[in-house]
């Protein structure tokens, strides 16, 4: 039963993230967003996972990520958590 505790415990704590895809914005531009639902995830994680992907991206291009700016929306263990970065690859 305490096992059972810890677990359920555990799960609410890290709640469930999600990446989107990144998509065109146009003029060079892309953006692509993170989400964590519940859990006290930090902010500069959901940052950071957007961050990572947007950088993947532009590595695949052969270049490096530039012109970052992040925008986040939400309220740690109340609401989602979001963060939407907008970047381009140069």
């Amino acid at each position: 039963m305490r096992g059972l505790f810890v677990f359920t415990a555990l799960a609410l704590l890290a709640g469930c993230a999600s990446t989107s895809n990144v998509t065109p914005l146009g003029d060079g531009k892309y953006t692509v967003g993170s989400k964590v639902h519940g859990g006290m995830t930090s902010w500069n994680e959901i940052k950071a996972m957007a961050v990572n992907k947007g950088t993947a991206y532009c590595k695949q291009q052969g270049k490096e990520i530039s012109g970052v700016q992040i925008e986040t929306h939400g309220v740690r263990g109340w609401t989602p958590q979001e963060a939407e970065v907008t970047f381009e690859c140069k």
